[in-house]
């Protein structure tokens, strides 16, 4: 079977060549690597280039629009995605294709840890890679995975269909829980490791990150509120949400402390600091809901 690789990338070259070189030490060789380029720039197609990775440039900007264009150019019976700011442990690759062809899973995805140094950095790392993508956690079935780092089945893609191309962000959260919602298996397996290194070197790119993370993920629970225990949690209305915004920051400061420990026990220090980013996530959410009131379901 032939295997394609994904990576969607946008202006962000010397993160890019770092991803490309952790795939020159693969214990497992991919058949083609695929760098879709979501901003053309001359800097992206040189570094492409120079792994011999096939360059592909789709100007409509945004993360669906992007990851589609690398599925109709992947030529490969499976399929891996990996995101340009990860670089994967040498295994990685092989990992993932054990446990897809073990029989277990028709898509899976595995762990991120962090490699970017600062502490606006490990605040992002705790809101949202540290409780669901740690390799602490143990191995098993998923409701839902991550385009980081995955691999899927070419009948994966033909019976699912195309990313949202309407979502802001968690368009694979949504991608691969309309897959499961189609009887295909998912499965977590923390021991397909990669690294990653998140553009965020100060606060106020950590509160912007929190902010467009709200809007994608209220998009998504919108969408799937019947389907997401937490999307129950938030009111319906966006002047309800407005209102209850310290109350709801508050919350989500309490689950992702908890959802952290005891892997990440430094959430509880820094939960203060969390609390300010949950109040621009649920910022973020309150303007989408607004932006989105009216809209037909």
């Amino acid at each position: 079977m032939t295997s394609s690789l994904i990576i969607i990338t946008f202006n962000r070259a010397a993160l890019l060549e770092r991803t490309l070189a952790g795939l020159t030490r693969q214990t497992r060789r991919v058949d083609e690597v695929i760098v879709v380029d979501n901003g053309p720039t001359p800097d992206t197609e040189r570094v492409a280039s120079s792994f011999t990775a096939r360059y592909v440039p789709e100007p409509r900007r945004g993360y669906g629009y992007a990851r589609n264009r690398g599925l109709a150019e992947a030529r490969g019976d499976v399929i891996y995605f990996l995101d340009d700011d990860c670089v994967p442990e040498p295994d990685w690759a092989d990992v993932l294709w054990s446990v897809l062809h073990s029989g277990e899973a028709d898509l899976a995805s595995g762990s991120r840890t962090p490699g970017q140094p600062g502490l606006a950095a490990r605040l992002e790392y705790l809101s949202t890679d540290g409780p669901v993508l740690s390799p602490a956690l143990t191995a098993g079935p998923a409701r839902h995975l991550s385009t980081s780092n995955l691999i899927l089945r070419r009948e994966v893609v033909a019976k699912t269909g195309c990313f949202d191309a309407t979502l802001s962000m968690c368009e694979d959260r949504d991608y691969t829980t309309r897959a499961r919602k189609l009887g295909f298996r998912l499965r977590y397996e923390p021991q397909a490791r990669v690294t990653h290194y998140p553009a965020i070197h100060d606060v106020s790119e950590y509160l912007a990150k929190m902010r467009h993370y709200g809007t994608g993920t209220s998009q998504y629970f919108r969408r799937w509120r019947d389907e997401e225990p937490l999307a129950g949690l938030f009111p319906a209305s966006p002047a309800a949400r407005l209102l209850l915004l310290p109350a709801l920051a508050a919350a989500g400061t309490a689950y992702l402390v908890a959802r952290n420990l005891p892997q990440n026990p430094d959430a509880v220090p820094l939960s203060p600091l969390l609390f300010v980013g949950q109040l621009w996530w649920h910022w973020g959410g309150f303007e989408a809901m607004r932006l989105e009131q009216g809209k037909p379901c």
